[in-house]
């Protein structure tokens, strides 16, 4: 019981995050898109795609701290999240630091024996900076949350993530 009420509150902040993204101003242009190196829990490429309001992001890539109650396991990983800007930081001469804010779900899927699958939900804060007049962006985004370690057992705890990394804005 404890389980269908817990993936049931998961699937309602998913579908509900989208709708009060977009009452914020968002960090990227409407259309973005950018594809580069995502460094930290998730390690591999990094996209993301500005919707204007808000921002959505993912990783893809190679996990090295795998599951949440058993560490340090090697498996693939995924990341998919909204961001939406709180603060502009403005420094002048076409330079600024939008600080955003949002939900992400990493998940990792060791392919072994046996399988395993977590799932985690996080709420993040980050930090972005790009060149101006040239569309590479820096970014910085860590989060903290519900960690669930779905197959082979269920188990559930506080989890975190982070992110460092560098890409190309189309």
């Amino acid at each position: 019981m404890k389980k269908k009420v817990l993936i049931l509150l998961v699937v309602a902040v998913l579908a509900i995050a989208p709708a009060a993204a977009a009452q914020s101003r968002g960090s990227s242009e409407d259309g973005a898109f950018g594809i580069g190196l995502n460094l930290g829990t998730n390690t591999g490429v990094g996209l993301k795609f500005g919707m204007g309001d808000f921002d959505i992001f993912a990783n893809i890539g190679l996990n090295f701290l795998d599951m949440q109650f058993d560490p340090f396991r090697f498996s693939l990983g995924g990341d998919v999240g909204i961001a939406y800007e709180v603060y502009d930081a403005d420094f002048g001469g076409g330079h600024h630091m939008p600080v955003t804010v949002g939900l992400w779900v990493p998940m990792g899927f060791r392919f072994g024996d046996p399988f395993a699958f977590s799932l985690d939900v996080l709420a993040h804060a980050g930090i972005e900076y790009q060149i101006p007049n040239v569309p590479v962006l820096f970014y910085l985004r860590l989060g903290l949350g519900v960690g669930m370690d779905i197959v082979p057992d269920f188990k559930l705890g506080f989890s975190g993530a982070g992110a460092l990394g560098v890409m190309y804005v189309f």
